[in-house]
């Protein structure tokens, strides 16, 4: 199965008190730094790029992964539950959302939604 590259530009992105500089590598949630591994960092990125749309895991796989990955698509189920875990401390982990028999989506609230530049 061929992947793609994935994508990480480097502008700053903030949804709902989360913000990620993929550039500087580092998120936080408030005033409270997150500690996360580089792929949760891309994951996260990834969602917060795509709001509200739901992904598979396998879409996920291509986009975060990129293209000469081979894993498991239940490697996505790890790595949100460890994203999950890091954003629990501050409420945050409830923007990640299961999606049944589909996959998962990023949900904030949409009306408090910054992306900034």
């Amino acid at each position: 199965m061929r992947r793609r590259a994935p994508q990480l530009a480097d502008d700053v992105v903030e949804i709902a008190g989360l913000r990620i500089d993929p550039a500087a590598h580092q998120v936080s949630a408030g005033d409270k730094p997150v500690d996360l591994w580089t792929t949760e960092l891309r994951l996260l990125h990834f969602f917060m790029t795509h709001p509200g749309r739901v992904f598979s895991r396998a879409r996920l796989l291509d986009e975060v992964w990129g293209e000469h990955v081979f894993v498991e698509e239940r490697t996505v189920d790890v790595h949100i539950r460890r994203l999950r875990q890091a954003l629990a401390p501050t409420g945050h982990d409830k923007l990640i959302e299961t999606v049944r028999g589909t996959g998962y989506r990023f949900k904030p609230d949409l009306q408090t939604a910054n992306i900034a530049a």
